[in-house]
């Protein structure tokens, strides 16, 4: 399905803050806990495929060009921070939260997508039954060279549609809109005024609608879903809330021009400026570059 090989390049790595945090950890008496640290923090990152553009990456702020070039042409350096135990528990719990959900809509018979393998797709009240694992809703665009995966696909609750899951968090909700701390220091009270999507999980929930329709054309898959319904449960106490969000695609057309741009570059051996910071300096993904 490619015109591009798909690869799992191992990163170089740009060393930063891990050797403190791993000293840090060192220092600390404990019983158990600084030796799990140490654990977590002498782990590999997890390999991840570097050849493609992810939605959860490009639709960020932080997100460079000159970084993707570079990724897109094998020399993807890694800039991240290694994950902290408190980091990685936090994240364990988010994937806790999706193998909830998408348990639910399996055990009623809604939930499609592909099971097994990235190729077998169906629904869930009868791969299910097969003890197949779910491996969501892979989408992509040759086109753009964006790869990447929505949590499910519903199918039999009126019109088809999306879902994505998302655990929600003081961190969260501080990093994405802080004035709904405004007038509060209080998480129940900021998660009561969360009425829409934050603005980055609407970018992310579009990417993926607009990949479905993407794939529909080329006649990957029969129909795209029109909706995305965001899931919404609040770490504290599991309160949840959904969001219902229609297809637009001028919302994120920026989105897949950008992508188109990069992929214009690597194809003329071309690097394109910092996104953040144009000529003038670099940013710390791109910094490895220059």
């Amino acid at each position: 399905m490619n015109g591009w090989i798909e690869t799992m390049s191992k990163p170089q790595i740009v060393k930063n803050k891990d050797l403190k945090a791993f000293l840090e950890a060192n220092k600390r008496e404990t019983r158990l806990t600084g030796a799990v640290e140490r654990h977590i923090l002498m782990r590999p990152f997890e390999e991840r495929r570097q050849d493609v553009l992810h939605p959860s990456d490009i639709i960020k702020k932080e997100w460079c060009a000159l970084a993707a070039y570079h990724a897109l042409k094998g020399n993807y350096v890694e800039t991240r921070d290694k994950t902290t135990l408190r980091l990685q528990s936090i994240f364990d719990e988010g994937h806790s939260a999706h193998a909830k959900w998408q348990g639910y809509l399996a055990e009623m018979g809604v939930l499609y997508g592909t099971w097994g393998v990235k190729d077998n797709w169906g629904m869930s009240n009868s791969l299910q039954a097969d003890g197949l694992e779910y491996n969501e809703v892979p989408l992509i665009s040759d086109k753009h060279r964006i790869s990447g995966h929505a949590d499910g696909w519903v199918k039999g609750l009126g019109d088809d549609f999306l879902i994505e899951i998302k655990t929600i968090g003081a961190g969260t909700l501080r990093m994405e809109d802080p004035a709904l701390f405004a007038e509060t220091q209080d998480i129940f009270t900021a998660w009561k005024n969360v009425r829409r999507p934050l603005a980055s999980h609407y970018k992310q929930g579009q990417v993926y609608l607009h990949l479905c329709h993407l794939m529909a054309e080329e006649g990957l898959i029969e129909s795209a879903p029109k909706e995305i319904v965001f899931i919404y449960e609040l770490k504290a106490d599991q309160d949840y809330k959904e969001f219902v969000v229609q297809y637009n695609y001028e919302h994120i057309k920026p989105v897949f021009d950008a992508a188109l741009d990069v992929v214009k570059a690597v194809g003329n051996n071309k690097p394109p400026a910092c996104t953040i910071y144009g000529s003038v300096k670099s940013c710390k993904r791109c910094e490895p570059f220059k």
